[in-house]
């Protein structure tokens, strides 16, 4: 049943990977090809680690300016891990490069979801997953460390929204393996964490902070479910400075406990984010500023994840009342609800019957 939490074989999460990683590789190459911007938001760590093959401090690019169009117009935020990442794709076009690494981050995410049934399945279908094929962003390879330790060393190439997957998702593997990548990589440039926050500090990104967005004070009330860990990585979330350009967020949909609640989490997403790009509202119109999108992602997405974080058994409990009373068993039916005394050979002394004087 697809909306059901059964589990897959290995043969079935290693096809249904396939099917999304060919899937994503197709829909974001032609965004790519279209958009005619090189790799998009992967074209930093990609143009980065080739220099890094050059010898050449990919932090220090003269290339890479304000002054610049897009996708040059800011200097490399990504740490050197990424560039690791990005390594294998540097023989390719910038195009295919990008379109490459977010099908193949999309199959990862879809066999790690897989593992728990497919009950996550409709991140596939939400606004954050479409917007980050279109500028070929890492929130599923990010989203599936989640599932799987060995990817957890890549959620460090945005450690904004990265930290909290780690933070949320801790594994002992996936420590050790964060661990040897960032020896790796400071084995083969010794100086890249102080040039990265070099570059950090003097960003003029725009990134918020959820808390800050109305109606984002709200999400504190995600502290009465403290307890659970889906509460405190949606708190983790509203804290951190992040694009609130809908790609950040997917990662919001390992809220989800079941079909139904990732469904209605992805037709929310939409709903905000065709509010933000339709709505005759002045710059809404133009669907490119994060400051115009930032209320639609608080509204419509992390809003509908913290309804769903409160009130969900609340519905489950409303949803039990309205069954129906369970049938008599039939005749030499057991219910295993039933106590020890019901299940076994009665006789004539287990009942009541009328005293009869001698």
């Amino acid at each position: 049943m697809i909306g059901g939490n059964s589990t897959l074989s290995i043969r079935q999460r290693i096809l249904l990977a396939l099917v999304i990683a060919l899937a994503s590789t197709t829909l974001c190459y032609y965004n790519l090809v279209q958009r005619d911007q090189l790799a998009s938001d992967f074209t930093w760590p990609w143009r980065g680690a080739m220099r890094l093959l050059h010898g050449e401090n990919p932090y220090h690019d003269p290339r890479l300016s304000p002054l610049y169009p897009y996708p040059f117009d800011a200097p490399l935020y990504y740490p050197l891990p990424a560039l690791l990442v990005a390594l294998p794709f540097t023989v390719l076009p910038a195009e295919l490069a990008g379109a490459l690494f977010f099908g193949i981050s999309s199959g990862l995410l879809a066999y790690g979801i897989s593992r728990q049934g497919l009950h996550h399945l409709p991140l596939f279908f939400s606004a954050p997953f479409y917007v980050a094929a279109v500028v070929a962003q890492w929130s599923p390879l990010i989203t599936a460390a989640a599932f799987l330790p060995v990817l957890l060393p890549f959620a460090f190439a945005k450690p904004n929204v990265g930290l909290p997957i780690v933070l949320s998702f801790p594994h002992r593997r996936g420590l050790i393996f964060s661990g040897v990548v960032l020896g790796l990589s400071l084995l083969i440039m010794p100086s890249w964490p102080l040039d990265w926050l070099a570059n950090v500090t003097s960003s003029h990104q725009q990134y918020r902070i959820p808390l800050t967005v109305l109606p984002g004070p709200l999400l504190l009330l995600a502290l009465i479910r403290w307890r659970e860990r889906e509460a405190r990585l949606l708190l983790l979330f509203s804290v951190i400075p992040q694009r609130l350009w809908f790609y950040d967020q997917l990662s919001l949909w390992l809220l989800a406990r079941s079909f139904r609640e990732s469904l209605l989490l992805s037709a929310a997403s939409w709903i905000g984010y065709w509010s933000w790009r339709l709505l005759p509202d002045g710059n809404l119109r133009l669907g490119s500023s994060p400051e115009t999108a930032g209320p639609w992602v608080i509204a419509c997405i992390y809003l509908p994840a913290l309804l769903m974080l409160l009130f969900r058994e609340r519905v489950r409990r409303f949803a039990g009342l309205q069954r129906p009373a369970n049938r008599l068993p039939r005749r030499g039916q057991l219910r295993a609800a039933d106590p020890l005394e019901y299940h076994r050979p009665r006789s004539v002394v287990d009942h009541d019957v009328p005293w009869i004087a001698p």
